[in-house]
């Protein structure tokens, strides 16, 4: 029976940083390694919340990505 095993975890936060000449929102994004295994999405939401409230650019989006390992 195969199992995943948890290998790392990364947290992409995107920011609205203004719209170009097609009216078109314009991304910078900044990630976050080191996310750790057990953490809720109620945490990780609070945390982006926070680091978001520190930037001078609103919101965008938000993307919390796993990589595991497949053990045959």
């Amino acid at each position: 029976m195969a199992t995943f095993n948890f290998q790392n975890a990364t947290l992409k936060i995107s920011y609205e940083t203004g719209v170009d000449e097609a009216g078109k929102p314009v991304l910078a994004s900044k990630t976050y390694n080191n996310v750790r295994e057990n953490v809720t999405s109620t945490q990780v939401a609070a945390v982006i919340q926070g680091i978001a409230s520190l930037s001078n650019y609103p919101l965008s989006a938000a993307l919390k990505t796993e990589t595991e390992e497949i053990q045959f």
